[in-house]
This record gives C-alpha cells, structure tokens and sequence, in this order.
C-alpha cells in the first residue's frame, strides 16, 4: 500500500494524498476542490439539508413558481437551482435587485417570504412530505456507526427543516437535543460564506479541515470550500434524484467556479 503524504494549506488542512492521487470516494460522491480528508483522519461529517439529504427542492419549486408572480418577480427552474443553498431573504433580494434594478425593502423580502411559506405549506399537504434521499442518508447514519459525528448545516427555516426530519425518520440524528442542526438565521452570513459549516463544526467539537461537507447547491459547496472542509457534491452519487434543471445549473456554474483555491481549479471527480 502506497503511504499518503501529509501536507498543510492556509488554514491548517491536513490533505492526504497517495503520493499525487487524490484518493477517490465511492458511489459517485464527488470531491470539488483539492482537500481531501481521508477516511482515518475524519473528525466529523457536515450535511446541507434540502437537496442533499432530503429531496425537498422540487416541492419549494411549486411555492416559487407561484409566489413570484405576485410580487413582479420569476424565477426558472434553471433560475431556482442555480440560487440552491443560499438563504431564502437573500435569494428574494437577488431577484429583486436583477429583475427590478432596485434593492427590495425589508417589508417587500417580509411579505413575499410570509406568502411564500404558505404557498410551501399549501403544495406540502396536497403533495406529502418530502422523501429522504437514500444514498446521502446511509452516509451519515454510516459514520455514526463508526463513531464519526455529524452535523446539519442548512439555510432553510429550522420549521421547515425540524418537521421534514420528522417526516423523513432523520430526527433521531439531527435535533435540538443533540444540537447538531445550524440554520442560517442563527450565524452571521449564510451560504455561500463560510459561517454556517464553520458553526457546524464547532458544534461537534471538530476541525473544519478534517470534516466532509456534503453538498448538492453552489452555495453550499463554495460554503464549505471556504469554511476549510472537504467538499462532496452529492449531485453525482448513485440513486440521486436529479432533474434536467440541476444539471443544467451544474453545467453553468461549474464552468465558472472562481471561488476554488487556486484561481482557475477545476472540480476534482475521481471514479470509484
């Protein structure tokens, strides 16, 4: 067996390499960036909620779709994936500022948000809960076996997020009890600044540089490349639920992924 070489970046990662091969996961998991965290030197796994470990963004899709009109916006499906991961005011602030050409008051992100949660309640009743998405699931019920800790690092409304663990039997590994569950409203800067994942490790008392961060939006994944952690893209792994507007989205912001250290990298995909 080829020994891995051990070396340090600008923020303390430890990086294990095979002399030069950046050691693949299996499953289709998909490392974006240079850091890798082997197996070993793990200290804790980090999970974005929607899209990654439960299949909700097509059921927020519908209170999209609907809400926008109202208010003089819209949002594509192309659109709605590509803001994946970001917190919900500062998506209606985006669209407002892009479609308006002027920065939506406090009371207009307020009202829309209010509209927008009822119209999700509305599409959740009529449509049920959102299903877990398996192949992310057994990952961290996985490293639990094995005495790994995890953490929920979400931008969605802890309401929301709370009531579909519930519903997708994740809540006896992610709650308040065990305070493993950061929601944007409770850190300084959501996605796509590193706060959250930050949070989230402090949280179980692990280095964000020996922390997997498994991610399925930009946001989210340029979240936790910032934060120093070992980035997945969980959009490739086998069994995924994915749609022709999160690939299309993957396709445009992969091909301008300025956030990756250093300038100009590209997204790191080794096969199993």
């Amino acid at each position: 067996t080829t020994r891995a070489v051990v070396h340090r970046s600008f923020v303390g990662t430890v990086a294990r390499r095979n002399e030069g091969l950046i050691m693949s996961l299996p499953d289709g998991q998909r490392t974006v960036g240079s850091h890798f965290v082997a197996d070993a030197d793990l200290a804790g796994l980090l999970f974005d909620c929607d899209g990654t470990l439960i299949d909700t963004m097509p059921l927020f899709y519908h209170s999209w779709a609907e809400v926008c009109p109202q208010h003089g916006l819209s949002m594509s499906e192309d659109d709605f994936y590509g803001f994946a991961g970001k917190p919900l005011p500062d998506i209606v602030r985006e669209m407002h500022r892009a479609q308006k050409g002027t920065d939506a008051t406090d009371a207009f992100v307020a009202a829309f948000l209010a509209e927008k949660k009822r119209a999700h309640l509305q599409a959740e009743e009529k449509l049920g809960a959102p299903a877990p998405i398996a192949c992310v699931v057994a990952l961290a019920r996985g490293a639990l076996a094995r005495g790994v800790p995890v953490c929920l690092a979400t931008s969605g409304l802890r309401e929301h997020v709370e009531r579909h663990l519930e519903s997708a039997g994740l809540a006896d590994i992610f709650n308040s009890r065990l305070g493993n569950v950061v929601c944007a409203a409770e850190v300084a800067a959501g996605k796509p600044a590193p706060d959250i994942f930050l949070e989230a490790a402090r949280r179980i008392g692990a280095d964000p540089a020996r922390c997997r961060a498994f991610e399925d939006g930009e946001a989210g994944l340029a979240s936790a490349h910032a934060a120093g952690c070992h980035v997945v893209d969980v959009t490739s792994m086998a069994g995924y639920p994915s749609c022709d507007g999160l690939r299309r989205a993957k396709q445009a912001a992969e091909a301008s992924r300025a956030w990756l250290s250093p300038p100009g990298a590209a997204a790191v995909a080794v096969p199993p």
